[in-house]
């Protein structure tokens, strides 16, 4: 686990930094939580991952992708402050380059030997969001995740979809081929450390060949005047209560992000 106390805030972030994310649709921010922070929130993490119920990722005839507890935000104090952490929001808001609020969230446990990799997909298809193209994910690492501990893996550049190429299609090399021999581009990350990736990028992690589980926090920002848009996956739309199909996603349920800190 990551010692360093000096953390990364917003107002350290670089002008290349955010137009490396808004080019690439992803970027690594190190050391965006303190060592203290790591550890409360990770104590946190693997009590609601051991008490509560999860939903599992399997790949048929692979094995399980991981486990995740939905909306740990509603379930955890510890773990709304983490979803809503002014550092980790704020430099969402500026790598989106407007005001943001919270989607949701997901607590994400890749298991121990005999995980399998996560597929190459985009985001975007599972949210039920119309409105500016800014939907983003801070991935918060809670554990060091190396590369044998199942890393995210990205295609620099794949968020920026030709029009009628199949933005909303859930599997990339089928929308298009040619990114098949686009470079991709492997992140490691050590306890605290974040990625953001917009939810077009097209990205992937690895399998888990370590015997330490990589538990981390997903948490998906939008528009801040993004609307309820139903989508054919119906993945995430049965999260969205009481707003009819057009309308503002602009309820205590999503809040305003950013504002404090």
């Amino acid at each position: 686990m990551t010692k360093a106390t000096n953390t990364v805030t917003p107002e350290k972030l670089s002008p290349d930094l955010v137009e490396r994310y808004r080019s690439q649709g992803f970027v690594h921010v190190p050391r965006v939580l303190s060592a203290d922070e790591v550890r409360e929130f990770l104590a946190d993490a693997a009590e609601l991952l051991d008490l509560h119920e999860k939903a599992s990722w399997d790949e048929e005839g692979h094995g399980n992708v991981m486990d995740w507890v939905a909306a740990p935000e509603a379930k955890s104090a510890v773990m709304r402050r983490l979803a809503l952490h002014p550092g980790i929001t704020r430099i969402a808001e500026k790598l989106a380059g407007q005001p943001l609020r919270m989607f949701k969230s997901e607590l994400l446990r890749k298991r121990t030997i005999g995980a399998t990799r996560t597929p190459l997909h985009i985001d975007n298809p599972a949210f039920p969001i119309a409105g500016a193209d800014v939907t983003l994910t801070a991935w918060v690492a809670l554990v060091d995740v190396p590369t044998e501990r199942g890393c995210l893996t990205f295609i620099p550049g794949s968020h920026v979809w030709p029009e009628g190429s199949g933005a909303s299609s859930a599997e990339p090399f089928d929308a298009r081929p040619e990114l098949r021999w686009w470079p991709q581009a492997t992140i490691p990350l050590r306890a605290g450390d974040c990625t953001f990736h917009h939810s077009r990028t097209v990205h992937m992690a690895g399998t888990n060949e370590t015997d330490t589980a990589r538990i981390s926090l997903a948490t998906v920002y939008m528009d801040a005047t993004a609307t309820y848009h139903p989508t054919p996956e119906e993945t995430y739309q049965d999260e969205v209560v009481g707003i009819e199909p057009g309308g503002p996603l602009d309820t205590p349920r999503y809040p305003r992000v950013g504002l404090t800190g």
